[in-house]
């Protein structure tokens, strides 16, 4: 279990290092207009002023900061990139924001935040780095106070079974182990290094069991898009804010949302 933290760290360590300089995240824009959340986590959010929120797996920290100019009282953001926090308290200071960052590994419950939030927020690129959700699961909950909610906005899993093309099936919906792979560049900055990287799928019933087969916890709401805040994937088919497949438009889900409730 250590070596793929390790291995994944040095990943997103060097990709913190450079994505904030770079045009997909837009560091002048966000000065100027602090939000990058889009309409389908927008739609779960509830009113967050004096609410206490916390941000899991944050990267460095728009998403988080995000949060704080919707109105929350107090946000958090938790990461295990040391670089990532970094660069997170260092555009947190540039915009005299105030916000909170805690260097931890996303499935490994903290104490000292047990029962803290209102809610916890997850978006986009989280789930499929840990071999199992359900420690990613009761982290959450842990974190929240009774009533709190879990909102988060993921890719779908079926769009992680496609290769690079979206022409054929090469990966295995189900959890059947480890992928490793190497890429050079990442999805925000091509000059990355090539660095290997290990990732895990999950079904849909992966995600929703260790909510619906808990008693304090309710899952409120699930919804599928067949379409991408973001165009992420080399062949694509822009819409207004709606990216989809170039070929394969409307044919399945891009990405998954839910809201959940701790009782």
């Amino acid at each position: 279990m250590k070596e793929y933290l390790d291995i994944n760290r040095k990943l997103w360590d060097h990709w913190a290092d450079l994505h904030p300089r770079s045009d997909f995240y837009d560091a002048e824009a966000f000065r100027k207009n602090p939000m990058t959340l889009h309409e389908i986590e927008m739609g779960l959010l509830p009113e967050l002023a004096g609410k206490k929120v916390l941000h899991m797996q944050c990267h460095f920290g728009q998403d988080t900061l995000s949060l704080k100019t919707l109105g929350a009282a107090e946000v958090w953001g938790l990461d295990f990139s040391p670089v990532a926090l970094r660069e997170s308290a260092a555009l947190a200071q540039d915009l005299d924001m105030e916000a909170n960052w805690v260097l931890a590994n996303a499935t490994e419950i903290q104490e000292e935040l047990v029962g803290q939030f209102d809610l916890v927020f997850a978006s986009y690129g989280v789930l499929g780095w840990h071999p199992d959700i359900k420690p990613w699961m009761d982290a959450a909950f842990s974190y929240l106070k009774p009533g709190g909610e879990l909102i988060m906005a993921d890719f779908h899993p079926v769009l992680w079974i496609l290769d690079e093309n979206f022409e054929h099936i090469a990966y295995p919906y189900f959890n059947t182990g480890v992928i490793e792979e190497e890429r050079e560049g990442s999805y925000a900055s091509p000059e990355a290094k090539r660095m290997k990287n290990q990732t895990w799928n999950h079904p849909i019933s992966d995600i929703v069991l260790p909510i619906v087969e808990h008693p304090k916890r309710d899952l409120v709401y699930f919804g599928e898009t067949n379409w991408s805040p973001y165009a992420l994937f080399e062949s694509t088919s822009p819409s207004p804010g709606r990216y989809q497949i170039k070929g394969r438009e409307g044919l399945f889900p891009l990405v998954y949302s839910l809201k959940a409730r701790k009782l």
